[in-house]
């Protein structure tokens, strides 16, 4: 599990430095989305749908309203592809 978590926080690391503009090194995993990376709800969104396309799982609305930094997007994907539930939007 610990590789495959090290797998999904170095594929988001790039999705994240991309959707938000800011350079790789700046995204750690506690990193906040909002307060350390300067994400707008368009990010958000457009994370959103980058989790989607990249890592094939839809996050529930209820886990995605849980999320605040890099980690716990990375914590949520390996969930859901772990098996975990589906259904909603990264924000």
């Amino acid at each position: 599990m610990v590789a495959e978590h090290d797998e999904v926080m170095g594929r988001l690391s790039e999705v994240c430095a991309k959707v938000m503009s800011v350079p790789r090194e700046s995204v750690l995993p506690q990193a906040r989305l909002v307060a350390d990376l300067g994400a707008d709800s368009l990010d958000l969104t457009e994370l959103d749908v980058a989790v989607r396309d990249v890592f094939g799982v839809v996050p529930a609305p209820s886990d995605v309203h849980r999320v605040a930094t890099v980690a716990d997007v990375a914590d949520l994907v390996v969930r859901l592809l772990g098996g975990g539930r589906a259904g909603g939007a990264v924000a």
